[in-house]
């Protein structure tokens, strides 16, 4: 991008999710969010010429390319939004290969060498990367974190928990298990140990040591009526959340323009890796029925 660009031209591929709906609202229609514009669009696997046009329209949207390439040349940035997460990869080695800033909307991959091999990338082409869940973003998520930790002391044990679909056709426990597999990180920590999950009709719950001796326990549920959840047990008390996930949106792409402007990696690799470690270790143990150590 050039650093004389007062709007970064973002790119969308995969149009049938609905968080590109969620950008063109703010960037284009409302405009509520300063310093970035959708610019183009590419429907991908995902989604018919009919809907990515209604996109377009509904969107204000200048451009949609027949093909990714074409944007190239078009656009400062590239989101890749389609559901299942198989079909990130190719487009993200398109993108890095140019040396276009990649944000690979949640999930990153449903494969870990896959995503070892596009972070490596990143890295070789010196390009911006990320990838991230918005939920455990909210100020919801973060304020009930800092105030537990200030008012009753360190965490030692809790639960996350969400919607989820053991066998969604968009990648099984990557497509809503993400969000709560966040959670468990941003709030209780990355040093997940191991992992042994059961499933029970649609639901399916996981229990998880850290290795700074923290128990989670994750509920995901399948059934009607999951919502976003935390409860934290600490030195001096225990505290309940529904998460508030209404300015995940904002938050989030606030914070990805500053990080792309300001060429800002927020997490390390093994952190975008790890989501995606526990995913598969939650997957294997259910489907073995037996405890899976995170390596």
């Amino acid at each position: 991008m050039n650093e004389k660009e007062s709007k970064i031209r973002f790119g969308v591929i995969g149009t049938e999710n609905s968080h590109v709906n969620q950008a063109c609202k703010r960037f284009n229609l409302e405009k509520s969010i300063k310093g970035a514009v959708v610019e183009a669009l590419y429907p991908g696997e995902g989604d018919t010429l009919e809907h990515v046009k209604e996109v377009q329209k509904e969107g204000n949207v200048p451009l949609l390319v027949e093909k990714p390439e074409d944007m190239l040349g078009r656009i400062d940035a590239v989101i890749i939004m389609n559901r299942h997460a198989k079909y990130h990869g190719k487009y993200a080695r398109l993108f890095l290969e140019n040396r276009i800033p990649t944000l690979i909307d949640k999930p990153f991959s449903c494969n870990l060498e896959e995503a070892r091999e596009i972070i490596e990338l990143s890295h070789k082409t010196n390009t911006w990367l990320s990838s991230s869940s918005t939920v455990w973003k909210t100020s919801s998520f973060q304020n009930f974190f800092k105030r537990a930790k200030e008012e009753l002391g360190p965490i030692h044990s809790g639960m996350v928990g969400g919607p989820f679909d053991f066998e969604s056709e968009f990648g099984g426990v990557f497509f809503y298990g993400i969000h709560a597999v966040e959670m468990l990180l941003n709030g209780f920590g990355y040093d997940v140990k191991t992992v042994s999950a059961k499933l029970h009709r649609k639901n399916c719950f996981v229990t998880t040591t850290l290795e700074s001796g923290k128990v989670v326990a994750l509920h995901l549920i399948g059934e009607k009526g999951g919502t976003f959840q935390v409860l934290v047990h600490c030195e001096k008390g225990s505290r309940y959340l529904e998460v508030d996930t209404s300015d995940g949106y904002d938050i989030g792409f606030r914070t990805l323009i500053e990080n792309i402007k300001t060429n800002t990696r927020p997490f390390s690799d093994e952190q975008l890796l790890m989501p995606i470690k526990v995913l598969l270790a939650i997957d294997k143990s259910a489907r073995e029925n037996r405890e899976v150590e995170i390596k």
